[in-house]
């Protein structure tokens, strides 16, 4: 062997291993006895490669046990959530058993109401309906005129207007071919709207019915009712027909109820009440049947606790179990589990000279599969004449009507929020002027369009061109 390979050797033997080798030869040390085919091989390769790769595995161990661990920290937000500036969610986030789920007491303290553009003229006892591209028809009703005598001095309107969602404001549209309040209108399932019945300047109760129609933003007139009758209800069948029931006319309330065929453009008579009652609510059920609850049986006189089902199948009305409580001039809201709210209204009888319908807090639910009514959870507020909108999450947004007894009566603007699940109701925000009977439309978006109304002031005979939107 030449000098200079036995100095590279004697070298070599003497040099200690490299850093990564002696972390290498630790490892293998401290792991358990085991077949030799069993144990990890490092491949031979560069020492300072090997050093890397191991670095390289730590952090990536170290990393799988540190991220869990800061996510599980109160107020982590997960890297899927992207919230934007109204703080929801483009995408569909399931957060983790440890997270606690948002309740609706929290969720009913967020609702705001805000002003909107207004209507060109105040309006009072009007219609309002959201068309099939989101924009809502407002038509009708009483507007100011030179009666001095407050907001029930009515001078019915044949005008209308376009609410616009998107910009806030209200634009004319064409106008009815009679003037009219106190009338229906139904969004027929072709985005004709059918506006039905009335009274008109004051004289006459109305039979004459009309259909708007949003592609020329025209009305014209279709078939007349065989009775004429204002304040009735208009509930849209399963089969697209428009059942017509109750109402008022000159000898008071109208038991009768008449079908709207759109296809033909003609009315026809169908059975009638079990029991004449005005001020009552006609709620469509899922199995395509109508509730009819509550009602007065005449003018200022006795309030009914009564309820009849309406059937298409047959043309008739039967009765169904009653109320707990008896009233009118109240709100029944379709629940989405099926269930019918009823709550608030006017309660008792006239009882004499001097005596006055009690405004009712309480509320109840009707089941169709048991065709009984139960008691829920009671507003916060006692209200006649509420306005009730069922919202996009399931919620009922019940808003102002008037509070009090008596003489005592006044319109409020405070709000609440009935949640199906809990059975209770819960303050949310108020609306920012008091409005009695104004309109309330669902928007596309989950807002709710409050408009026109009137309130006790003297401007405009109290009638309002106002409106707010609510967001829950």
């Amino acid at each position: 062997m030449h000098l200079e390979d036995r100095i590279r050797d004697a070298v070599r033997e003497d040099r200690l291993p490299e850093p990564s080798l002696q972390f290498n030869g630790r490892v293998m040390a401290g792991l358990p006895d085991r077949p030799l085919g069993a144990r990890w091989r490092i491949p031979a390769i560069p020492g300072l490669l090997r050093f890397t790769a191991i670095a390289l595995v730590l952090v990536l161990a170290a990393g799988a046990i540190g991220l869990p661990l800061m996510l599980s920290k109160p107020g982590a937000v997960e890297p899927s959530q992207s919230a934007d500036a109204t703080g929801s969610s483009d995408a569909t986030v399931s957060p983790g058993p440890s997270l606690a789920p948002t309740s609706h007491v929290s969720l009913a303290s967020a609702g705001t109401f805000s002003l909107t553009g207004s209507m060109p003229a105040p309006r009072y006892r009007d219609t309002a309906t959201r068309l099939l591209d989101g924009r809502v028809l407002i038509a009708g009703g009483c507007v100011f005129g030179p009666d001095p005598g407050g907001p029930d001095a009515c001078v019915q309107s044949a005008s209308a207007e376009l609410y616009d969602p998107v910009t806030g404001t209200f634009r004319p549209t064409g106008s009815m071919t009679t003037v009219r309040a106190d009338m229906t209108a139904t969004l027929l399932p072709d985005g004709r709207v059918l506006i039905v019945g009335g009274t008109d300047a004051g004289t006459a109760d109305l039979a004459s019915a009309e259909l708007y129609d949003p592609a020329t933003g025209t009305f014209k007139a279709t078939g007349s009712m065989n009775f004429p009758r204002y304040d009735q209800t208009a509930t849209l069948l399963h089969d697209g027909r428009v059942l017509i029931a109750g109402g008022e006319g000159d000898t008071g309330p109208v038991a009768s109820a008449e079908l709207y065929d759109p296809a033909a453009g003609k009315f026809t008579m169908t059975g009638s009440f079990t029991t004449p009652r005005m001020s009552f609510t006609a709620t469509m059920l899922p199995d395509g049947r109508v509730l009819i609850a509550g009602g007065a049986s005449y003018d200022g006189g006795e309030a009914l606790a009564s309820a009849e089902l309406f059937d298409p199948a047959t043309g008739k009305f039967t009765l169904t179990g009653s109320m707990a409580v008896a009233r009118f001039e109240h709100s029944a809201t379709l629940l989405s589990n099926g269930l019918v709210l009823v709550a608030g209204g006017n309660g008792g009888s006239l009882g004499g000279a001097g005596a006055f319908f009690p405004v009712l807090a309480s509320a109840e639910l009707y089941d169709p599969s048991t065709g009984k009514f139960s008691q829920t959870g009671s507003m916060i507020a006692s209200r006649s004449d509420p306005v009730a909108t069922l919202l996009s999450d399931g919620r009922v947004l019940v808003a102002g009507g008037s509070s009090g007894q008596g003489q005592g009566e006044v319109l409020t603007t405070s709000a609440e929020l009935y949640d199906p699940e809990t059975g209770a109701f819960t303050a949310t925000g108020s609306m920012t002027t008091t409005r009695g009977v104004p309109t309330a439309t669902l928007l596309s978006d989950g807002r709710v369009l409050f408009a026109g109304g009137a309130n006790d002031s003297t401007v405009n005979d109290g009638f309002l061109a106002s409106a707010e939107l609510y967001q829950p």
